[in-house]
């Protein structure tokens, strides 16, 4: 007899299969393994035609959808670019875990230089030039916690000084590759993009900044393997090292049929200027983090 994810699991425990024998011994077969970690791996020992043959017991979507971004991944991850791409995202973990202890161990602080402003008669005088920046991040979200690291960490504004800049200048690192990664962290950049399309064999996703029209080609594998890019844009920002792309932890993910986001581009495309970015921000993560209806995606969260 054939046992299917919502039956009660063979074993008497009165729970769901999946939610009680199941997940073990699947896992048993998956050997899935955290790819945050530094090392290469071997996935010879996965045998795939077992595992799509154990598929024949399961009709749940989610569940097919998880099951084929995993081979997705098994199959990417033997790839050359993909396995530097994993080493990269190892480094830049490993850096950015760092800046955070050090804010954390109060070693940082952040300095707004606002003095052009006083000293410019042209700006004071017209008051259309002056916009006080009014947010605050819930750190007990995700997207509260990326926000406000991504503007500690990365050169939001050119009068802002960042941890990046501040690890630049102290000598922080002496290993010739991870000065040259912090300077691709100073010069990455953030924007609100549309995905053009992605290369579902390659782990590749090709993107178009919405304000200046700069296109980009970033690894990102989950996001690879997605089939409703169409229907969303994605404000995230972008670190190219060693000529590979990618993007960082912070991403809000807008409906491209939501009146805000509509209104947002309309009036920001009529009057761009680069130097406006922390201001976008702020408005992007205030609708994001109050936005009750936010844009829920199926997609393998593991990058």
């Amino acid at each position: 007899m054939k046992i299917g994810r919502n039956d009660l699991c063979p074993c008497g425990s009165g729970k769901k299969y999946k939610k009680c024998c199941y997940p073990k011994t699947f896992e048993d077969k998956s050997n899935l393994k955290d790819y945050n970690t530094e090392y290469d791996y071997d996935y010879e020992d996965v045998d795939e035609d077992e595992l799509l043959g154990s598929l024949e017991n399961f009709n749940d979507q989610e569940f097919m959808f998880q099951i084929m971004n995993s081979l997705h991944k098994m199959t990417l991850d033997r790839k050359s670019h993909i396995k530097e791409y994993y080493k990269i995202r190892k480094m830049h973990s490993d850096i950015v875990n760092t800046m955070v202890r050090y804010h954390e161990n109060g070693k940082f602080e952040q300095r707004i230089d606002n003095s052009h402003v006083y000293k410019d008669e042209h700006l004071l005088n017209n008051k259309e030039k002056l916009t006080f920046i009014d947010s605050s991040f819930d750190l007990d979200t995700r997207e509260g916690v990326q926000a406000l690291y991504d503007i500690l960490i990365y050169k939001i504004s050119p009068n802002i000084n960042c941890i990046t800049e501040n690890f630049i200048q102290s000598h922080r690192y002496r290993k010739p590759e991870k000065v040259e990664f912090l300077h691709s962290m100073l010069d990455s950049t953030i924007g609100l993009f549309e995905i053009i399309k992605t290369d579902f064999d390659e782990g590749y996703v090709y993107l178009k900044e919405i304000f200046t029209g700069v296109e980009y080609k970033i690894v990102d594998v989950a996001l690879s393997g997605s089939q409703i890019h169409d229907d969303f844009y994605m404000y995230t920002r972008l670190i190219t090292y060693h000529d590979i792309s990618f993007n960082t932890g912070l991403s809000l993910t807008f409906d491209k049929k939501d009146s805000f986001i509509k209104t947002h581009i309309k009036t920001n495309k009529k009057d761009y200027k680069p130097e406006g970015e922390l201001l976008r921000f702020i408005q992007l993560y205030n609708y994001f983090s109050k936005n009750p209806n936010k844009l829920k995606m199926l997609v393998n969260t593991i990058h």
